[in-house]
């Protein structure tokens, strides 16, 4: 494919430090001519905005909306709402401020979005190479592909991180037709991806294409060794993910709810009603069809949901 458009979306917030060799990053990509590269600044109070005032003087397909602040997840959608209405891409890819992109990243990304069938939603993903805050690899990568992806993994799991997230243009008007509550989605990513699961199909690439940069600021990571993937996992539970992941999915399966086959149904069902006793979490766990994409880490969900850490 030579006469497409692809339309990367990046929510900017006081990205100083780091936004400067992500844009780089997009605009060294191998298909950069087919790239437009929308910025949202949502309401950065530090230098971001002159940053990319300058970007934009360097780059003629680097457009900058600015905005007032209203939060990661609502800034995406507003950048993925101006992208489908006012730029009619063929695909939408998603990036953070902060990592930087290989440079086959979305020419990979579209050869397998293309070889697939245009006519229902598909989402493509691969891994990334965790590397510190100087872009130095940490010997460690994302999680892989080892099981089909399919909604009983994403109800649990999202392997398929945003700023790898790639879609096409069939997802998108879908995400956009159901309007949520940006405050009941606890992450864009994990929406995005069950969203995909339900109404069309995952591509996944165990091969990475992105640097996931680990620094100071990051909100959630993967850590830089097994220490600190332990270390995560616990703070993980001290700031309640599992919870709050749970509410999301609760109200996921309400706003998707047309789109859920007849044995998802019965699968959340049970999962949302087994919750209060632990007689009932105790039979659900052995019959459960949800799955994450390594044994050890299903083992661990359900030790999780036992230990009532799915509770809504």
């Amino acid at each position: 494919m030579k006469d497409y458009k692809i339309g990367v979306l990046l929510s900017a917030y006081n990205g100083e430090k780091y936004i400067t060799q992500q844009v780089q990053s997009i605009m060294k990509q191998n298909n950069a001519s087919n790239i437009t590269l929308l910025i949202r600044n949502d309401g950065s109070t530090d230098h971001t905005s002159q940053i990319l005032n300058g970007l934009k003087e360097k780059y003629s397909n680097l457009v900058v909306m600015e905005g007032k602040n209203i939060g990661l997840i609502a800034s995406f959608f507003k950048l993925l709402e101006t992208a489908v209405k006012e730029y009619d891409f063929d695909y939408y890819s998603f990036s953070d401020q902060d990592d930087y992109w290989l440079k086959d990243k979305l020419e990979t990304a579209v050869s397998y979005l293309s070889a697939s069938a245009q006519n229902k939603p598909l989402l493509y993903g691969c891994r990334s190479m965790i590397v510190d805050e100087n872009l130095k690899p940490t010997g460690f990568m994302t999680q892989a592909k080892e099981k089909n992806i399919t909604f009983y993994n994403t109800a649990i799991q999202n392997i398929v991180i945003g700023h790898n997230q790639v879609l096409n243009k069939k997802l998108a008007q879908i995400l956009l037709k159901q309007k949520p509550d940006f405050e009941r989605i606890y992450s864009q990513d994990l929406w995005i991806t069950n969203v995909a699961a339900v109404t069309g199909s995952i591509i996944f690439d165990n091969t990475p294409h992105t640097y996931y940069r680990m620094h100071g600021d990051n909100q959630l990571g993967y850590g830089k060794g097994t220490i600190d993937r332990i270390y995560s996992h616990i703070v993980r539970l001290r700031k309640k993910e599992s919870h709050k992941m749970a509410s999301q999915l609760n109200y996921f399966c309400k706003c998707l709810n047309t789109f859920l086959s007849n044995d998802e149904k019965r699968e959340m069902l049970l999962f949302f009603s087994s919750q209060y006793s632990l007689r009932r979490r105790y039979r659900y766990i052995r019959s459960s069809q949800l799955y994450r994409q390594n044994p050890k880490e299903t083992r661990l969900f359900k030790i999780l949901y036992l230990l009532k850490q799915y509770n809504v």
